[in-house]
């Protein structure tokens, strides 16, 4: 099956009609990291499957999260040893499956006299890290002395510091991950439609037969028939059941984190650090591009989960806590370029801090049938899908299926064998080769490869295509993108491509301010957009884009 057919926004009329006369297996609500691991595990094992997300895909908490896949290196201070080998394996399966997504990336962890880590437990514990992640001998933890850190950051404070431990975290796209597992699932047969509202559930002998669904661009309601039912919902896992169904029998306790970017010019970094603040947190700076950005912030939260705003307050914490640990800096608020907040779906735990409540999912299934997973974190996404999956395989009346996905790779990461970061950065030099003579610079090429992978040679062959009608090479990738995000990645909407699908709203802020007009004309083209619907859609995403402004 082809993703321009089954995952295109211009053939968004089709796939309603095919959403509508069809007898699902499986459907899914959210269209997050969760859901589209559902939808992935689901249909590679042969179940028909439908998946709606009520916004656009990834525009909750999976496309703001810290952008790491991660073993959870701080559960080993609190002992829960097998979480922490589950995570280490699940980080190296999805480097694995989604290697132009999932990058190795080095990591300072800055010891200190009188400060919250202890060299020699963290020793210890990174040891263990490196054990149960099963990570390969040149990945694994090494000691870094004063000296050594000092000569190489200088802007470092000095005070105290004893050395630090130099391990490797994973670095990710979280929204492109989720949209690239939908686009595989797409490929073996799911349907996915974002901007569809669920009206209602109606049940047949109290067991939920269908769901009532408004498609919010064509304002159409439509009927969607099932066997199982499932609520990928995250944060708005608790208030889907309380309208829709029974309410879980545990409460969600919603936490906010908050992210600050700024450019590396006044951040001077090539490596990340995870340290220790003031108050005895753990927060991370991770370069990115031109740029670095700090967080995460970890507070209870009761406002609206659609649109989580970053406060004055969190800003003024992350920039203290980088100003102390790198007392060369002096940042302010003037150096926050962009922003972003999060909310994670925790589950509650009566008497204990937002860091103490564990991470781990939380599968319920009501009297109806409904099934609700809920928690978790992104490196763990497919295990909660196979555990899922595993649940209805067991209810159905054909014979069992084991989860394919531990060796299923991503789009856009269609390599046979997955290339070591050695060889990726070859292939994407080879990728280049093909790719220069439509001007593009070896920058630009550089951020599309780790953004489209594999999918790059339908991208190259596209701006060869229009190269003689836009002789610019900025303008003329720009508009391959936006082509292949509406075509190729269901892209709706101007925040879609900006927020969602390019990350540009967080690391290139100026390219959106300049292309801001004709992106959206682009776009008009492609979609069909009248005046007046063009104007409402700047409209709407200047109003988005506030979001992730200081």
């Amino acid at each position: 099956m082809n993703t321009f057919q089954n995952f295109s926004a211009i053939k968004r009329h089709a796939l309603l009609e095919e959403m509508e006369k069809g007898i699902f297996d499986v459907v899914v609500f959210g269209g997050g990291i969760t859901g589209a691991g559902i939808a992935l595990d689901a249909a590679s094992r042969g179940l028909c499957v439908a998946l709606i997300e009520q916004n656009d895909f990834a525009s909750g908490t999976s496309s703001r999260s810290t952008k790491l896949v991660h073993g959870g290196l701080r559960y080993l201070e609190k002992l829960q040893f097998r979480f922490v080998a589950h995570l280490g394996k699940e980080r190296k399966i999805l480097h694995d499956n989604a290697t132009h997504n999932v990058i190795p990336t080095p990591v300072f962890l800055p010891i200190s006299k009188g400060g919250q880590l202890k060299k020699g437990l963290s020793f210890l514990g990174l040891l263990v890290y490196d054990y149960l992640a099963g990570v390969k001998k040149e990945y694994r933890t090494r000691w870094i002395t004063k000296e050594q850190l000092i000569k190489k950051y200088p802007l470092i404070n000095p005070q105290g510091l004893k050395g630090a431990f130099l391990y490797y975290e994973y670095k990710t796209n979280d929204g492109r991950l989720v949209i690239e597992t939908l686009k595989k699932a797409s490929d073996l047969g799911a349907r996915a439609l974002n901007f569809c509202e669920l009206f209602e559930l109606n049940k047949r002998q109290d067991k939920i037969v269908e769901a009532r669904v408004l498609d919010l661009i064509s304002s159409r309601e439509f009927l969607i028939k099932g066997s199982f039912f499932i609520n990928a919902t995250g944060p708005w896992s608790g208030d889907f059941l309380k309208q829709f169904d029974t309410p879980m029998p545990k409460l969600l306790y919603p936490t906010k984190g908050i992210h600050v970017v700024i450019s590396k010019e006044r951040f001077p970094i090539n490596e990340a650090f995870y340290f220790d603040t003031h108050d005895h947190r753990m927060i991370f700076a991770i370069p990115k591009y031109e740029h670095v950005y700090v967080g995460t912030t970890d507070t209870p939260y009761s406002g609206d989960l659609r649109n989580p705003q970053v406060d004055t307050t969190a800003i003024d914490y992350l920039l203290l806590a980088v100003n102390l640990k790198f007392s060369g800096l002096h940042l302010t608020k003037t150096d926050v370029i962009s922003c972003w907040a999060g909310i994670r779906p925790l589950i509650q735990d009566p008497g204990k801090k937002p860091d103490e409540i564990s991470r781990k999912e939380e599968l319920f299934i009501s009297p109806s049938g409904l099934i609700t997973i809920t928690g978790g974190k992104l490196t763990g996404f497919r295990l909660m899908a196979k555990q899922v999956v595993d649940r209805i395989m067991k209810q159905r009346p054909t014979p069992f299926i084991k989860c394919k996905t531990e060796t299923i790779r991503a789009s856009g990461s269609d390599w046979l064998i997955p290339p070591d970061i050695n060889k990726l950065v070859e292939l994407a030099d080879h990728q280049f080769d093909l790719a220069k003579q439509t001007g593009i610079n070896p920058e630009t090429f550089k951020k599309l490869f780790y953004r489209y992978g594999t999918n790059m040679e339908i991208l190259t062959e596209k701006a060869y295509e229009w190269m003689k009608q836009e002789e610019n090479p900025e303008m003329l990738w720009t508009k391959v993108e936006i082509w292949y995000a509406v075509t190729h990645e269901m892209t709706a909407t101007l925040s879609g491509f900006f927020i969602y699908r390019s990350e540009m709203v967080l690391f290139e802020p100026e390219k959106v301010q300049h292309q801001l007009e004709w992106v959206a004309q682009c776009m008009a083209e492609l979609l069909s957009w009248t005046l007046n619907e063009k104007a409402n859609q700047i409209a709407q995403f200047k109003k988005n884009w506030e979001e992730y402004q200081p």
